[in-house]
């Protein structure tokens, strides 16, 4: 008699025990399905963020806020006042350009502010043209920045000039090569007449080559022309007989 209520009370028990363990099982398959459901709807709301960013796989990319630097144009509409040079010959022992009156040139910069090539009106005026492809002006620029620290430009309007742009060819695009080059004067850009070919701007002034520099006075009229890398020293002995003359 005693072992049969010993054998029921262990029966009890066992099945209590098992009771609590199913009880037990089915909180934590509860507790599991929330878990997945949370993940789930993590994964799908963060898949929809990307694909509104553009990052999603499989989605459209959208356009990045650049501050407009695609929108940047490497030609500007310009407005020639006045006869174009002759082209530049710099193995003839006399340019029959000086003297001549410089026409006079509006055009923009890269964000398409006005631009204005007028010695008459704004002072002697060194107007540089350069091609973001060519090695020689890559070669120059530095060396006109040490000359502008050492005060060269006092007296002298620079504009740089923008042009012969080719989208195939290295440093494009011309804009952030100006940056790059930390070039620190106003910068026109010309007008486009083919893939790597001088501007408008740069026809207008007979360029030939480049780097292509011409020093106009304060009375209009070309006072030098001068193409490929000029050293620092020679610069400035070209400068002050320019502005002297």
């Amino acid at each position: 008699m005693a072992n049969r209520k010993r054998a029921e009370a262990r029966r009890k028990a066992a099945a209590k025990a098992g009771g609590g363990n199913s009880k037990l099982w089915v909180w934590l398959s509860l507790g599991l399905a929330a878990v997945l459901i949370v993940v789930l709807v993590v994964v799908v709301a963060g898949g929809d963020d990307d694909t509104a960013s553009g990052g999603g796989a499989g989605s459209t990319p959208t356009e990045t806020d650049d501050g407009g630097s695609s929108n940047i144009p490497d030609s500007q509409p310009v407005t020639v006042t006045g006869d174009s040079l002759p082209t530049y010959d710099s193995s003839a022992p006399l340019d029959e350009a000086v003297g001549m009156t410089a026409p006079v040139v509006v055009g923009k910069n890269f964000q398409g502010d006005e631009i204005t090539i007028d010695a008459s009106t704004n002072g002697p005026t060194m107007v540089v043209f350069l091609a973001h492809w060519c090695p020689h002006c890559n070669a120059e620029v530095p060396r006109l920045l040490d000359w502008k620290t050492l005060g060269g430009d006092e007296g002298l309007n620079v504009i740089g000039v923008a042009t012969a742009v080719s989208p195939g060819s290295v440093n494009y695009p011309p804009h952030e090569w100006f940056s790059n080059r930390g070039w620190s004067w106003p910068v026109l850009v010309d007008e486009k007449q083919g893939d790597g070919a001088a501007g408008t701007v740069a026809q207008a002034f007979g360029a030939s080559a480049w780097p292509y520099f011409v020093i106009i006075g304060a009375d209009g009229e070309v006072k030098v022309r001068v193409s490929g890398e000029v050293e620092v020293d020679r610069l400035e002995e070209i400068v002050a007989a320019a502005l002297a003359a």
